[in-house]
């Protein structure tokens, strides 16, 4: 080890052990968040419990920024070096809980930016927590970056709980469309002559998904669900509605696939005689982009903490998130680390209960050290800054 590394060497070990001491403040705040789970922006408990301890340890937090609730920013600062931002995420799924572990994502970052800032009299810089709502849908970071949050950030990190650890992560662009078909109610026996059904359009419509998935491409998804599908067997359903995802690896794909779907909803509604309506989310997610320098550095730190992950296979098991949107705007890292086994899916009950478990929230520890160290090594060497920038800037 050199003389220039020693300081940075002595850093990590001083934040592994701050992070050990944040650890029973830490669980205990992701528990609370795991048995009362809150779906997008509706997350005030979550954010006055991340809020309150970023608070006791120093940081000037403003809740309700980019005219949103449950969004948050917590700073602090010492001269001038880079700005790094960890993403905190504490949205709940609907109906299901934590059964995507945003309740680890939460601590992991509170913690990391924590033992972070306390070597800020060391190596000066900007140390920024900030709290993104509605990543189960509802896009909390798009409005972040609206907002102007990432304008002055170099570098945004995160981790993600998963079935497997790897630094490098793909997420696929995506786009969430509400339909609503209109038809008219009638006697289903005595006059159904009379009546237009709603529900016979969402079937045809539903097959055309189906039919559409025959030709497609590679790592492009289309999925959905009935909502509302009719109140009685003995009326003629008069109206439906629903959801439907439309995801792809870029977002030029996307939008085609998107136009697809319109159409065969559309072409449901004429052959049917209802009428359709179909509304979009405000701004789609984007696909995710991984940037080399700061996974290489993340890679690094997990080893030193006794740490292997395995090789990444591109695109394999992709969902979606609108950090893809951050990683567009500055350079970011998005790693996973195991909470369960291979056979574990996500978004399930038994992937709700691995986010609870020990080895859950000793993930949460390994990630909120992590993701320190790599901040660790933006600080002490700025130069790495400006290669992840010349990385996040090419083509």
């Amino acid at each position: 080890m050199s003389v220039a590394q020693a300081p940075v060497s002595q850093l990590k070990d001083g934040i592994s052990t701050r992070i050990d001491a944040l650890r029973p403040e830490l669980e205990r705040i992701g528990r609370d968040i795991h048995a009362n789970p809150e779906i997008g922006y509706e997350e005030r408990q979550a954010v006055g419990w991340l809020t309150a301890l970023l608070r006791e340890h120093g940081f000037e937090v403003e809740v309700g920024v980019a005219n949103t609730p449950t969004a948050f920013v917590a700073t602090r600062r010492n001269g001038t070096g880079p700005s790094i931002a960890f993403l905190s995420e504490y949205d709940a799924l609907r109906g299901l809980g934590h059964g995507c572990g945003h309740n680890l994502i939460a601590t992991a970052s509170v913690g990391a930016g924590i033992a972070l800032a306390d070597a800020l009299d060391r190596f000066p810089g900007r140390i920024q927590v900030i709290g993104t709502p509605a990543e189960e849908g509802g896009g909390g970071k798009i409005r972040l970056i609206r907002g102007g949050l990432f304008q002055e950030v170099d570098a945004a990190m995160m981790f993600h709980p998963d079935t497997r650890t790897q630094v490098l992560h793909w997420a696929l662009a995506v786009t969430h469309m509400h339909f609503e078909f209109i038809g008219r109610a009638a006697h289903a026996s005595g006059d159904p002559e009379k009546g237009i059904n709603a529900l016979d359009a969402f079937v045809l419509a539903y097959n055309g998904i189906s039919m559409l998935r025959q030709h497609i491409k590679e790592g492009a998804r289309l999925h959905g669900f009935l909502k509302e599908g009719g109140t009685a067997p003995n009326i003629v359903p008069e109206r439906t509605s629903g959801e439907f995802l439309v995801r792809a690896r870029d977002e030029a794909y996307m939008q085609e696939l998107v136009q697809k779907v319109k159409n065969i909803f559309q072409a449901a509604a004429l052959a049917t005689g209802c009428s359709v309506k179909l509304t979009f989310d405000e701004d789609p997610y984007s696909d995710l982009r991984n940037n080399s320098v700061l996974a290489a550095l993340f890679e690094d730190n997990l080893r030193r903490l006794g740490i292997d992950p395995v090789e990444p296979v591109p695109w394999e098991n992709a969902g979606s998130t609108d950090m893809g949107n951050v990683t567009h705007v500055v350079p970011g890292l998005h790693p996973t680390l195991a909470i369960a086994p291979a056979d574990v899916p996500g978004h399930s009950q038994a992937f709700l209960e691995a986010s609870g478990s020990l080895r859950g929230y000793q993930a949460m520890v390994d990630a909120a050290k992590a993701l320190a160290m790599t901040g660790a090594d933006l600080l002490a060497d700025p130069s790495l800054v400006e290669k992840a920038k010349a990385e996040f800037r090419r083509p």
